[in-house]
């Protein structure tokens, strides 16, 4: 009876953590899994993001997390798991909030995120950590122009 009890009030937790708020979105605590993507609701087990809802973030086409940049020092540097770091600097241990703009297939979620407020999306093309993608909206297509003419983050290595 004691061990259902915990069971029920860790999964009563865990919908709290990643539950729709009264708008339709989602919010909570997230595993970043590239510079693009997020758990929500998940945890980190073995480097791996597990038992949460997958979100790209909208607007926004990172790095792959294998893609390899060349470094102005003639080192080639991995932008993607860069990226990531980037992305996971930012969103730290904080909850983020999104708003849902489509489903694909598989149920993942794209959405607009924010953290503090802040748009994620925006925050990543404007500082050269992943590039703005016209397909889904024109939003950070000037800002990713800034950061390359900047060469800001990832352009500086000669990001592609």
């Amino acid at each position: 009876m004691k061990k259902r009890l915990i069971l029920a009030a860790w999964l009563l937790i865990g919908l709290i953590a990643c539950s729709p708020d009264d708008e339709g979105g989602l919010n909570g605590r997230v595993c970043v899994m590239d510079g693009d993507t997020v758990m929500i609701g998940g945890t980190r087990r073995h480097t791996k993001c597990a038992d949460g809802q997958i979100v790209d973030i909208w607007g926004i086409s990172a790095f792959r997390l294998d893609q390899l940049c060349p470094h102005p020092s003639g080192h080639m540097v991995r932008c993607g798991l860069y990226s990531a770091a980037m992305l996971q600097e930012k969103v730290k241990t904080k909850d983020i909030r999104c708003e849902e703009k489509e489903t694909k297939f598989g149920g993942i979620i794209v959405a607009q995120c924010f953290v503090d407020e802040e748009d994620i999306g925006r925050y990543m093309v404007e500082h050269g950590f992943a590039k703005a993608d016209p397909a889904q909206t024109e939003r950070y297509t000037g800002y990713e122009a800034q950061a390359k003419a900047a060469r800001r983050g990832l352009w500086e290595m000669g990001g592609q």
